[in-house]
């Protein structure tokens, strides 16, 4: 209460300042509160992508096990008819020649094609075993009946096939024909997903991803290979591209309705394979955000982070050993409807300290002028209107405090009584006017001759008083120092005429009796003044 009074603005300020901080933490915390459902939201939408894409690859490597089981089971037990038995006779013929070609169908079958023996003795994974050459053959043509049925704009991945070690494949997409079959050749069989299937090398002979890498048609793919074994022998590799259009697309079926960012899907190296946006992957990061992201990605399998102004989630897909990375730009988060409640949530907090702000000012002007109201009306309560002095109550009050506060420091304490002479005469030679004239004159003479620590104040109608914590001799000099001061100016009185105004002053102490009683004191003064008046008026008299 005794701050409300004394500083009404630091009170107001304080006020409106902790409006302020609640409205902003309360704000802060609908935005925190916002931010967590967004970031939710996005990694649970993503969450959503990653498992769609996941159950397709899920679903090739399914297919994937079943040509598998079905060469397996064809090659213990081969179900030969009339034209698979012609084309595997037809095989001892063509079998020396480059490249050959042989058909399960000759209306309905996908070619299976294969180099010469000697060429095949040219590849150390490479071996032709007689022996188990014509079961396997047999099952591969088999594999084509069925591969030929699918329809090839359905599946997910873009090609399914068969390397043989024994130097012969099955591809349910066209291969290099010529000269380039040997040098395609000659590349894929030391690929990694093929090299990776030797038995010493996949010793659990589960299915391997590797890529991105190029397919025959150039593009870029991952591929998904099994080994093929049967009775402990390593007969040949079953393989599945998905290439990058592919994934793309099974990305844009599972984008869900409400506005994502930018979905992107890389492999565990963070190597780009797809992107649900138009222009390359690569051009969403540079090298050293690439390099964050694979140290984020190492130690989790999901999660987010900020780069610059972009929110950055991913998900480790569980088949393809990918991530798929969700790339939410500030203004893409701006647009979806967490962030249009944000946008609002801020333009109400604005809205908000800007009427605050309003508000503040004009409660502050408005206290302003009554601290200025009750400032001027405390002045005309204790001050002389006419000559801006401390009238009679206000200057009885401060010279005791001045004369009690001398006694407890044991100052001396002095007060001069001032009346100016023949006053009366001027009221009434001159006017009333001319007599305030010099009434503020004597004023303004006393208040520029005594010291600023000295308290004076108009007692009376032109009597004036000053209390002062000064000794004796000190307070005669300054009584005489005023009174030189009045007499040596004129005041004009009107119509040309000047006067010159003298005063009579008494001077009483505290030093002659130790009486510090303002009263007392005043009242030896006043007797003094009397003296000096009975004795010829315009002097200083400080002894009875």
């Amino acid at each position: 209460m005794k701050l409300a009074h004394s500083h009404p603005e630091a009170v107001i300020h304080v006020c409106f300042l902790l409006v302020f901080l609640f409205s902003s933490v309360l704000t802060w915390r609908e935005g925190s509160m916002l931010k967590a459902t967004y970031e939710l939201s996005q990694r649970a939408s993503l969450k959503d992508i990653a498992d769609d894409l996941d159950r397709q690859f899920q679903f090739s490597l399914d297919q994937l096990l079943f040509c598998r089981n079905m060469l397996q089971q064809v090659m213990r037990a081969p179900a030969e008819n009339s034209q698979m038995r012609r084309q595997l006779d037809y095989f001892s013929l063509l079998r020396s020649q480059p490249v050959w070609h042989l058909y399960a169908s000759m209306t309905h079958s996908l070619p299976l094609s294969g180099i010469a023996d000697d060429a095949v003795a040219a590849y150390p994974l490479l071996r032709r075993d007689d022996a188990r050459l014509k079961p396997e053959l047999a099952a591969t043509l088999m594999m084509s009946l069925i591969l030929q049925l699918n329809d090839a704009n359905r599946d997910f991945h873009s090609r399914l096939w068969y390397l043989s070690r024994a130097g012969f494949w099955l591809s349910s997409t066209p291969l290099p024909q010529g000269e380039d079959t040997l040098r395609y050749l000659t590349r894929v069989v030391s690929a990694p997903w093929f090299t990776a299937m030797r038995p010493g090398s996949n010793l659990s002979r589960q299915p391997r991803w590797s890529g991105p890498d190029a397919t025959a048609a150039g593009r870029s793919a991952l591929t998904l290979s099994l080994p093929v074994d049967l009775d402990g022998y390593w007969y040949g590799v079953l393989a599945m591209d998905f290439s990058a259009a592919n994934i793309r697309q099974q990305l844009l079926l599972s984008l869900p309705e409400r506005p994502m960012g930018s979905i992107l899907f890389y492999d565990i190296n963070l190597r780009p394979l797809a992107s649900a946006v138009d222009g390359p992957a690569t051009a969403h990061f540079t090298a050293e955000q690439i390099a964050r992201l694979q140290r984020a990605i190492a130690h989790s399998d999901r999660g987010a982070l900020r780069l610059d102004t972009r929110y950055i989630s991913w998900v480790k897909t569980r088949y393809a050993r990918g991530v798929l990375i969700n790339v939410d730009t500030l203004r893409q988060s701006l647009t979806g409807s967490t962030g249009q409640v944000a946008l609002a949530l801020l333009g109400m907090w604005l809205l908000f300290t800007l009427a605050l702000l309003l508000s503040h000012q004009l409660i502050i002007r408005l206290v302003r002028r009554l601290l200025a109201m009750q400032e001027k009306l405390r002045w005309r309560a204790s001050h002389d209107g006419l000559t801006k002095m401390l009238n009679r109550s206000a200057f009885f009050e401060r010279a005791n405090a001045l004369a009690y506060e001398s006694q407890l420091r044991q100052r001396p304490f002095s007060v001069i009584q001032l009346d100016l002479d023949r006053f009366k005469q001027v009221n009434d030679g001159y006017g009333h006017e001319a007599g305030d004239r010099v009434l503020a004159y004597a004023a303004a003479v006393i208040d520029d001759t005594i010291d600023p620590s000295a308290i004076a104040g108009r007692v009376g109608g032109e009597e004036f008083c000053i209390a002062l914590a000064v000794t004796a001799a000190q307070a005669v000099t300054i009584a005489e120092k005023v009174r030189v001061a009045l007499a040596q100016k004129q005041v004009f009185a009107g119509n040309s005429a000047w006067l010159r105004v003298t005063a009579s002053l008494g001077v009483a102490s505290s030093e002659a009796s130790g009486d510090y009683h303002f009263e007392s004191l005043r009242s030896i003064a006043d007797r003094r003044l009397y003296i000096a008046k009975t004795s010829g008026r315009n002097r200083v008299c400080d002894r009875d």
